[in-house]
């Protein structure tokens, strides 16, 4: 993916979350006249970042932490001139310090020109999706949190420069106050640098600090009055503009505050809410349409009216086809949004009288076959130059950036885990309970999976996928590479020798095991997402998820017909729809909780009690909306009613046995889940696992209990 724009048109903000959430691979290079900062990403996580000014910074950190000295220093400058290379580039090729011990002072240099990146008023940018190989840094900085941080920097920025008139005032220490025992030495150093007039634009920039927190020292100091400005130069005392001049564009600061909320955001339902807020101030009306297998089934209408209230109104059942609009269908197929002038509807013109001019947008805002969703809103009058439209669109793409183009250019590349878009139909609740629609219906509001498992899950999905296709997906993670090597030379798989690269840990697991292990890796983050609740109960889930994962691998080996590996990931995935019902309702999942533990039933008849459909269900069909391969659908369908098992018995039972083991032998003990002791027996027996093999198992099991944390 290639695409390009203009820093007049696009904020930086938009082009960092638009990488993020697609998880792209690539550069992004600025130019601004001769300047140029270039950033690098990897999987949508921000891994580098440099510009001259940043190396500059670079350099002088280096120099303050004394991990050079002055001849690197001036070797360092003699690279830069005669090859143009990254400091970054030319400390890893000298190997005056290693790039893993430098974790921190290279992160204040990617905010430094991220800083920088956000300062900047002009200039174009290019983003090519070529990878970068890694240079053992191990940087991963999550882009949308970056840049909330560097938009309230840069805000900061402004605020200082306007309240100071200009940067190039010079500022002076005064001598009368001395410099206090009790601040940090790089603070010291500031204010000795300023015992003699020098430009606050150089004292920044020279200072043994990231620029940004020199500047809060400085405006403490200033404050404190242990500093001060001397006149504005002459270059700079131009008339000062009246305040209504100076002041930013209404239109953009309330873009701004939108655009905070939708980065801040954890859901798609939370980033609409933030839009509306956006539009409310601008549109008169707001369609928001829900449609599934192309009929239109739900619509909110959310009338504006002129002091800013807004009233709702739901409307719901056959609404219409989208392939009967026109511009609906154009928007549904591209994934691209309209924006322009109001245009006839049938849609539309059911639900309300649209305005007889004016304009109006139509954005996909969830793109997830078979369900789609569809913003609208409109205004009775035109705009000239830059409008609400042109802020709206921007916002869009930090909504649903998987279902948009990249700037400037056609649809991007699905976020979901492969074959989510593929022609196989969904699964069908014809003739399922309400209860069950009505989750399977929410089911489409989870996020995908990381973009990491759904490489895993094609991989999972070929059998004669082998070594050398499964290395390049692993390379590029060295976190991952690390905990594979961690794991090849554990209890669990070690050998005689200790294994040191990832080629050797890869040989050592096998691809089978390889697989299974990254979509252990990529997975997690599914279960400890950053919501409280979620994030609590995750850790617990997450680790009776692998110690199942793990048992099932046990079983699998010694009852045999079943692939240990296969085991695995049914044990992992057994309960992914726990998570699907906390991910949906909080509320609901804590009022199951207290059900179970107050009445002392299973969890799964809790779950009914309360919702009218239990966890397998829903993970079954999470799972096959995954595209999961069905014979770890039909274990996860039926892991508690073993017996009843359709699809791959002897999986089931696999999986079933290894809950049990996780419930007595784990980490959260919790046997009552089986009433009958009996039911275990005919399990064992199932299995045709002897008395030995019992007890060999037990042993086993619980030693990999123990060194459940190296997969987690």
């Amino acid at each position: 993916m290639i695409f390009q724009g203009d820093l007049s048109k696009y904020h930086p903000a938009d082009a960092l979350m638009f990488m993020s959430q697609l998880s792209l691979n690539g550069v992004l290079s600025v130019a601004a006249g001769q300047r140029v900062l270039t950033l690098v990403f990897e999987n949508g996580f921000l891994v580098d970042a440099h510009s001259t000014a940043g190396d500059d910074k670079f350099v002088r950190l280096l120099r303050w932490e004394k991990r050079i000295d002055e001849a690197v220093v001036e070797r360092i400058g003699r690279i830069r001139s005669e090859t143009g290379m990254a400091v970054r580039q030319i400390v890893g090729e000298l190997d005056v310090v290693p790039l893993s011990d430098l974790q921190s002072t290279l992160e204040t240099v990617i905010e430094e020109v991220l800083l920088e990146l956000f300062l900047m008023e002009t200039g174009t940018f290019h983003f090519t999706d070529a990878r970068v190989a890694p240079d053992g840094a191990a940087i991963r900085l999550d882009a949308g949190a970056l840049s909330i941080k560097a938009l309230s920097h840069a805000d900061e920025w402004r605020n200082f420069e306007k309240s100071v008139i200009s940067l190039d005032r010079e500022i002076q220490w005064r001598p009368a106050d001395p410099i206090s025992a009790q601040w940090p030495a790089a603070w010291k150093m500031v204010a000795r640098m300023a015992a003699r007039p020098l430009r606050l634009q150089r004292l920044l920039a020279l200072a043994p600090m990231g620029s940004h927190a020199a500047l809060r020292m400085v405006e403490q100091q200033l404050a404190a009055g242990c500093c001060h400005l001397l006149p504005v130069p002459d270059k700079a005392a131009d008339p000062v503009p009246p305040a209504a001049d100076t002041g930013l564009d209404p239109l953009f600061t309330t873009y701004k505050q939108a655009l905070k909320s939708v980065m801040r955001a954890p859901e798609v339902v939370k980033k609409v809410e933030a839009v509306i807020g956006f539009c409310k101030n601008y549109y008169r009306d707001i369609l928001i349409f829900t449609a599934r297998q192309g009929q239109v089934i739900h619509c909110k209408r959310i009338v504006i009216d002129g002091h800013g209230g807004m009233r709702q109104q739901s409307h719901k059942g056959d609404l219409g086809a989208v392939a009967a609009d026109p511009v609906f269908d154009a928007v549904c197929r591209s994934g691209v949004g309209f924006l322009g002038k109001v245009f006839p509807s049938p849609l539309i013109a059911a639900l309300m009288d649209p305005p007889p001019g004016g304009e109006c947008a139509l954005l996909p805002v969830v793109v997830q076959p078979p369900l789609i969703m569809f913003f609208y809103a409109c205004t009775e009058r035109t705009y000239e130059g830059l409008s609400p439209h042109h802020y709206l669109e921007l916002l869009s793409w930090m909504v649903a950036p998987s279902a948009q183009g990249a700037p400037g250019g056609a649809g991007g590349a699905a976020a979901g885990p492969p074959g989510a878009s593929s022609g196989r139909p969904d699964v069908s609740t014809k003739g399922t309970a309400p209860a069950l629609v009505r989750m399977l219906d929410r089911l489409e509001e989870l996020p995908p999976l990381p973009a990491m498992a759904g490489r895993t899950l094609e991989l999972l999905a070929d059998p004669d996928a082998g070594l050398d296709q499964i290395e390049p997906v692993i390379a590029c993670d060295q976190a991952l590479v690390a905990k594979l090597i961690k794991v090849g030379n554990s209890a669990l798989y070690g050998g005689v020798q200790k294994v040191g690269t990832l080629r050797q840990a890869l040989a050592r697991l096998g691809a089978k095991t390889t697989k299974s292990l990254v979509l252990a890796a990529s997975a997690r983050g599914y279960f400890l997402q950053d919501r409280k609740g979620v994030r609590a109960w995750g850790q617990s889930q997450w680790r009776h998820s692998l110690e199942c994962g793990l048992a099932a691998r046990r079983v699998a080996a010694v009852a045999g017909e079943v692939d240990p590996e296969q085991g695995f990931v049914a044990g992992l995935m057994h309960d992914i729809g726990k998570l699907a019902i906390l991910l949906l309702d909080e509320e609901q999942f804590k009022a199951i909780q207290q059900l179970r533990i107050a009445e002392k039933i299973s969890e799964h008849e809790a779950e009914q009690r309360v919702l009218g459909v239990d966890h397998p269900q829903l993970g079954h069909h999470l799972l096959e909306r995954w595209r999961m391969p069905e014979p770890l659908v039909g274990a996860v369908r039926r892991h508690h009613c073993w017996a009843a098992a359709e699809t791959a018995p002897r999986l089931t039972a696999v999986v079933a046995l290894a809950n049990h083991l996780s419930h007595i032998l784990g980490g959260r003990s919790r046997p009552d889940d089986f009433d009958d002791p009996g039911d275990i027996d005919a399990l064992r027996h199932a299995l045709g696992l002897s008395e030995a093999h019992q007890a060999d198992l037990l042993e086993k099991v619980a030693m990999d209990f123990q060194n459940v944390d190296l997969l987690g």
